[in-house]
């Protein structure tokens, strides 16, 4: 069995190597601080005061293994909200290249393989959102499960994240060349459009 220091170490550790950089990520995608981190962070920092000041031993693994819940729930929180980050990422791409085909993009396969991530990311993330319901930071079974379906559904929205950021320039050419068409093809419409008038107007003068 661990030790009360290793148990700590442990749970430094966590906040530093696991937490910070999620918190960070989702502050430069979202421009938020996720606030139901920040109070689990809160109640972890609470129960390591109350574990410091008690010399009860019963008092002392109590409130420890709080710390330990609530440092779990809070990585579980990182996860939940960077899903939901990435899903807006998402949405905003969708809305970004609607008007864009992008079958052409790596030989047709960019595409399919995008749908069918989000496909799956979405699920993960649902099935894992009917989980809140019934967990907290005391239970710590309830806890293991969701935190284990959120794991899961952030490994899958990074990958859906990876997938729309990782082509940017491939897909910014294809939208420009689209978009350059567009423009031309409605210059030519006027002219034409021009040229009709014209037509008309110079007929009816020369009658």
């Amino acid at each position: 069995m661990a030790t009360d220091d290793k148990r700590i170490r442990d749970i430094c550790s966590k906040y530093i190597e696991v937490i910070s950089p999620l918190v960070v990520q989702h502050e430069v995608l979202a421009n938020t601080f996720p606030t139901e981190v920040l109070n689990e962070i809160r109640a972890v920092f609470n129960h390591f005061a109350k574990y410091t000041l008690s010399d009860d031993p019963s008092i002392k693994e109590k409130n420890l293994t709080k710390a330990e819940g609530h440092i779990k729930r809070s990585i579980l929180d990182c996860y939940k909200y960077l899903c939901m980050t990435y899903e807006d990422a998402y949405t905003d791409f969708s809305k970004s290249y609607k008007n864009i085909d992008l079958s052409f993009v790596d030989n047709g396969e960019f595409l399919p393989k995008l749908l069918e991530a989000r496909k799956k990311a979405f699920g993960l993330l649902l099935d894992a959102r009917q989980s809140d319901l019934t967990i907290d930071s005391d239970d710590e079974v309830k806890t293991a499960e969701a935190y284990d379906k959120y794991g899961k559904a952030f490994i899958a929205y990074s990958e859906v994240y990876t997938l729309i950021t990782n082509p940017y320039t491939k897909l910014e050419n294809l939208k420009r060349k689209v978009v350059t068409k567009i423009n031309k093809d409605k210059i030519f419409g006027i002219a034409g459009l021009v040229v009709g008038i014209l037509g008309i107007i110079i007929g009816i003068i020369l009658r």
